[in-house]
């Protein structure tokens, strides 16, 4: 699953912030460090789907 999602580096996403969050409204994305995954930035709505959660989704 991680293999074909976007990816960008911490360095990325404090610089980029912004533009990172308008892609993570419809793509998780991969965040990085030294090269390893660490985080994985979503919506809010993804999130709740992926944890059976969609009380909060539209």
């Amino acid at each position: 699953m991680m293999d074909d999602m976007p990816k960008a580096t911490i360095s990325t996403l404090r610089h980029k912030t912004g533009t990172l969050l308008k892609l993570a409204k419809t793509h998780p994305i991969l965040i990085t460090s030294y090269g390893k995954p660490a985080f994985v930035l979503m919506s809010a709505v993804h999130y709740d789907r992926l944890s059976g959660n969609e009380a909060h989704a539209p």
